[in-house]
């Protein structure tokens, strides 16, 4: 049984749906909405049942949304802001479909672009981390080796830990399209990414790319 707070969550997830016109969808998009809405609010990073559903849903949202909060630097969510009320224009030039709370439907159509800047920010650090386990990681020994496998004195390797019984991830309520996205000179200074953000950039410079997978904004019933 849900607690008091997450019962809220999910309310103001289904009330997002409802002002954006696009009550069909998961709760999941209101939710990620909200989420984004409510750091862009305080300016800070998503705590509690927020956090705790971003760490579900989309790894690659919230490590974004943390980077902004954690550069503490006000440029960081004015970008976040640039990104989504250019959104909005587009959506409005294309004839958007009238909701009560067109912001948040921009906001809705923004999150595959925040997500790739997210999972670019998380392969850095994966790449950090790899290195340093490399360069910490002692040789394996033949112990360690027979050990490892399930193996005999012989050498003969067992059965156990096969790839076919590992567990297989669960997939995301949001389902958001990857898409390359060219980032700002502030976006990549406030989000620490550099240079090589800069040369990704050059190789993947394209148009903007709806949630549907469409080039440019899709009407603000957005992918079903």
């Amino acid at each position: 049984m849900n607690d008091v707070g997450e019962e809220i969550f999910w309310q103001n997830a289904r009330a997002v749906l409802r002002d954006t016109g696009m009550a069909h969808l998961d709760p999941a998009c209101g939710a990620a909405v909200d989420v984004v809405r409510w750091c862009m609010l305080v300016r800070g990073r998503p705590t509690h049942h927020r956090q705790v559903f971003l760490e579900k849903e989309c790894p690659a949202l919230l490590a974004y949304l943390e980077k902004l909060a954690s550069s503490g630097d006000a440029t960081g969510w004015r970008t976040l802001e640039e990104r989504i009320r250019f959104r909005l224009e587009i959506l409005r030039e294309t004839d958007m479909q009238p909701c009560a709370k067109p912001w948040l439907a921009a906001i809705w159509h923004t999150l595959p672009e925040l997500a790739a800047i997210g999972q670019t920010i998380l392969d850095g650090a994966d790449e950090l981390k790899s290195v340093a386990d490399f360069e910490v990681a002692p040789a394996p020994t033949d112990t360690d080796t027979k050990a490892g496998d399930g193996g005999d004195d012989k050498g003969n390797a067992g059965k156990a830990g096969s790839a076919g019984t590992a567990a297989k991830p669960r997939p995301s309520r949001l389902a958001l399209p990857a898409v390359a996205v060219v980032l700002t000179e502030a976006e990549m200074k406030t989000l620490d990414l550099g240079d090589d953000a800069s040369e990704a950039d050059e190789k993947n410079k394209v148009t903007l790319v709806g949630p549907d997978g469409t080039d440019g904004p899709t009407r603000p019933g957005g992918p079903k």
